[in-house]
């Protein structure tokens, strides 16, 4: 949890930083600059997906990761996840909360599983281990 909670507050910023620091020159024009718009959504918006997945799948860290010593591997073999596995642990967090007790029961779930997974890490295959 305390890697989320540092994650979700660096990539805030960043994305605050992008947003703003985007915005002035993109949402000031006139209609002509939609594209423009909708890039610097996706970018503020698909970045951090794209930022975990990478992370995770080179190298099972992202930054509050590393600053909590643990890291993301596959649970049958302890090797690394893989790109595929990045991505299934980063979307159904987003699919899970779309449904309010899917998102609860995923940040619940490691209280009372044997190997503290949540939902997504079950449905990826993966777990999180003490470095």
């Amino acid at each position: 949890m305390k890697a989320a909670v540092i994650d979700s507050f660096l990539l805030g910023i960043a994305s605050v930083v992008l947003y703003f620091g985007l915005g002035v020159f993109v949402f000031r024009g006139g209609p002509g600059q939609d594209s423009a718009r909708a890039a610097v959504l996706a970018l503020v918006n698909l970045g951090p997906i794209v930022y975990y997945v990478v992370a995770i799948a080179e190298g099972g860290q992202t930054v509050g990761k590393m600053m909590s010593n643990i890291r993301v591997l596959r649970d049958a073999d302890g090797s690394s996840v893989g790109y595929l596995r990045a991505l299934l642990r980063a979307v159904f967090p987003v699919i899970l909360w779309i449904t309010l007790i899917g998102g609860v029961l995923d940040v619940l779930w490691p209280l009372w599983d044997s190997k503290h997974q949540t939902l997504h890490d079950k449905i990826a295959g993966t777990v999180v281990v003490t470095v």
